[in-house]
C-alpha cells in the first residue's frame, strides 16, 4: 500500500523511474506482510545517510510495496560525458515487529526503470533480546562483514 505522493514534483528535464521493496525472511523464501517501509532521498554527505521521507509504504501478502514513482536524471542525461551519474540514490528503512530493522543505501533508480530492492529481514530471538553476536546497536550490511 503506497500511502504518501513523492514529495518531489518532476519537472521537465528531470525523469522518473519506480521502486518496488520485496520484503522477505528466510533467505527470500518467506514473503512478509505488513512491514513499514520509509523511503527517504540518499545524502552523499559522510555524516548523513538519509535525507527528507518522501514516502511511507506497506508490504503486502507477496511481500511486494506498490510500485513508487521517484524522480531520476533523464536517461538521456547517460548519453553525454561529464554528466554526473545517470541515476538517483535512495534509502529505504524496512521495520517489521519481531525482526530487526535494516537499513539499504544508494538504492539506484534510472530513468523510466523499475528497480526491485530485496529486503530479507532476520527475526529476532524467541526472548526478544539479541544475542551475544549480534548487539542490538549494531547493523549488519550484506556489504560488510560481520564482527563476532
Amino acid at each position: 500500500m503506497y500511502r504518501d505522493q513523492p514529495s518531489t514534483q518532476s519537472t521537465p528535464s528531470a525523469g522518473q523511474g519506480y521502486l518496488v521493496i520485496h520484503v522477505t525472511t528466510a533467505r527470500g523464501s518467506i514473503p512478509l506482510e505488513g512491514a513499514q517501509i520509509t523511503i527517504r532521498n540518499h545524502l552523499p554527505q559522510e555524516n548523513e545517510a538519509a535525507g527528507d521521507a518522501i514516502a511511507t509504504l506497506v508490504s503486502g501478502t507477496d511481500g511486494n510495496t506498490a510500485r513508487i514513482p521517484l524522480e531520476a536524471p533523464p536517461r538521456a542525461s547517460s548519453m553525454r560525458p561529464g554528466n554526473g551519474k545517470p541515476y538517483a540514490s535512495y534509502v529505504a528503512e524496512v521495520r517489521l515487529e519481531g525482526y530487526y530493522d535494516q537499513l539499504y543505501s544508494g538504492i539506484p533508480i534510472f530513468d523510466g526503470i523499475t528497480a526491485i530492492q530485496p529486503a530479507d529481514l532476520i527475526p529476532l530471538p524467541e526472548n526478544g533480546q539479541s544475542d551475544s553476536c549480534t548487539p542490538d546497536s549494531t547493523r549488519a550490511f550484506e556489504s560488510e562483514a560481520p564482527t563476532l
